[in-house]
C-alpha cells in the first residue's frame, strides 16, 4: 500500500476531529454564556437568580428531548449533516433571544437553542470517533476537551463583553460563533448514515442497558456536575470570595477551560494505559471532591483558582471513557446509544441547576448546593463496581 493511501484515512481522522471540535465550540458555548451574567440578565428580565438558574435548566431539558431521537437522526442521516442543522438552530435561537425583556420569551427561545445542543453535543461525539479506530476514547476526549473549553472561554468572555453589548452579551456572542463555525464545518468530511435501512432498538432497551446506566451516572458527577458548577460559581465567588464578575467569571471558567487538558488526557490514559482506567476514574471522583469543597470555603483568589481548575481536570477525565464505552456497547446504534447514556448527565443539569440556584436564598448563600455535589461526587465510586471497562 503506499503512503498516499495509508495517510488519507489518517488526514481524514483528523478532519473528521476538527470539524467535530467546530461543532462542540458552536453548541457550547450557550451552556455557560447565561451564568457569568446571572445577575444583570434578572435585573433585566425583573426576575430572581432562580428564574436565570431555569435558562440553563430550559436548555437541558430541551436537549433531554432530543437525546435518543437526535441519535437515531445521526445514524440515519450522518453526523456531519446533523451538526449543521444543530449549528443553525443556535444561531437562529440567539439572534431572537436579543428581541425579548421578559423571561417567558426568552425562556422559550432557550428551549429552542437546546435542541440544538443536544443534537449538536450528539453529532460532535460521533463526527470525531469516526474511523478513529481503536483511539475512539483518545478521539472523543479531544472532542470533549475542546467543546467544553468552549463553555470556560464563554465563562471569561462574555462578562468582558457586557461594556459594549449589555444584556445581550451572552447571545450576541453564540451569534457570532455559530456564524463562524457554521461555514467550517461544512467544509470537513462527509459521514454517511444508514439512510433508515437499520431498524435501531428501543428506549426501553437502551435504558436498561447496565452498562449504559452505570456510563451514564459517571458522566451524571462528571460532565453534568461540571455544568452545574460552571452555571453558579461566578455568582458564589461574588458572594463568598467578594469577587467582581470579571475576576470570578476567569476563575470559574477554569472549571470548563480545563476540560481541554481532562478530557483528552483521560482519552490518552485509555487508549496507552487501559489497566489505569478504573484507579484513573476513582482519582477524579475524589479530586472533584475535593476542588467543590475548596470553593465552597472560598480561602482567598488563589486557592478558588487552583480548585477551579482541579474540578475542571477531574471532570474531564471520565469523559473518553463514557463516549467510547457508549459506542461500543451498541456499535450499530453508536448515536442512539451515546445520546440514552447521556440521558442521566442532562436529567442531572436539569433538576441540579435550579436546586443549586435555589439554595442562594437559603442559610449559606449556595455553600450548600455546592456541599451536596461534593458528597455525591464523591459518593459515585460506588458506580464503578461492576463497570465494564
Amino acid at each position: 500500500m503506499s503512503p498516499t493511501a495509508t495517510a488519507a484515512p489518517r488526514e481524514l481522522q483528523i478532519r473528521s476531529v476538527v470539524a467535530a471540535c467546530l461543532i462542540g465550540v458552536a453548541i457550547s458555548w450557550n451552556i455557560a454564556n447565561v451564568g457569568p451574567v446571572a445577575t444583570l440578565l434578572a435585573h433585566r428580565y425583573g426576575t430572581t437568580l432562580a428564574v436565570i438558574g431555569l435558562f440553563t435548566t430550559v436548555l437541558f431539558f430541551a436537549e433531554l428531548a432530543v437525546m435518543v431521537p437526535g441519535g437515531r437522526a445521526i445514524d440515519r442521516y450522518g453526523a456531519k449533516r446533523a451538526g449543521l442543522v444543530a449549528i443553525a438552530i443556535s444561531l437562529i435561537a440567539n439572534a431572537a433571544l436579543m428581541l425579548p425583556t421578559s423571561p417567558a420569551p426568552a425562556l422559550a427561545l432557550r428551549a429552542v437553542a437546546g435542541l440544538g445542543v443536544g443534537l449538536g453535543f450528539l453529532s460532535g461525539a460521533i463526527y470525531a470517533q469516526s474511523g478513529a479506530g481503536q483511539a475512539q476514547a483518545l478521539a472523543g476526549g479531544i472532542y470533549g476537551g475542546v467543546s467544553l473549553g468552549a463553555g470556560g472561554l464563554a465563562l471569561a468572555i462574555v462578562p468582558q463583553l457586557v461594556s459594549p453589548l449589555g444584556w445581550r452579551a451572552p447571545y450576541a456572542s453564540a451569534v457570532a460563533v455559530a456564524a463562524l463555525t457554521l461555514p467550517l464545518v461544512a467544509a470537513g468530511p462527509p459521514t454517511p448514515g444508514h439512510g433508515g435501512r437499520t431498524q435501531g432498538p428501543r428506549l426501553t432497551t437502551l435504558m436498561a442497558d447496565p452498562q449504559l446506566l452505570r456510563l451514564g451516572l459517571i458522566s451524571s458527577v462528571s460532565f453534568g456536575f461540571s455544568v452545574i458548577l460552571g452555571a453558579w460559581v461566578v455568582t458564589l465567588l461574588e458572594r463568598h470570595g467578594g469577587l467582581h464578575a470579571g475576576p470570578a467569571g476567569a476563575i470559574g471558567s477554569l472549571i470548563l477551560l480545563l476540560g481541554i487538558v481532562g478530557r483528552p488526557t483521560g482519552g490518552i490514559l485509555v487508549r496507552t494505559r487501559p489497566r489505569l482506567t478504573r484507579p484513573m476514574l476513582t482519582t477524579s471522583f475524589l479530586a472533584g471532591t475535593l476542588g467543590v469543597v475548596v470553593l465552597f470555603l472560598a480561602p482567598g483568589t488563589a486557592f478558588d483558582a487552583a480548585a477551579a481548575a482541579l474540578i475542571g481536570v477531574a471532570a474531564g477525565l471520565p469523559f473518553g471513557v463514557t463516549i467510547a464505552g457508549a459506542t461500543r456497547a451498541r456499535p450499530q446504534a453508536a448515536g442512539a446509544a451515546v445520546g440514552a447514556m447521556n440521558i442521566y448527565p442532562v436529567l442531572t443539569i436539569v433538576c441540579g441547576a435550579p436546586l443549586v440556584g435555589l439554595t442562594f436564598s437559603l442559610t449559606g448563600r449556595g455553600r450548600l448546593g455546592f456541599a451536596v455535589i461534593a458528597a455525591l461526587w464523591s459518593a459515585a465510586i460506588l458506580t464503578l463496581r461492576g463497570l465494564d471497562i
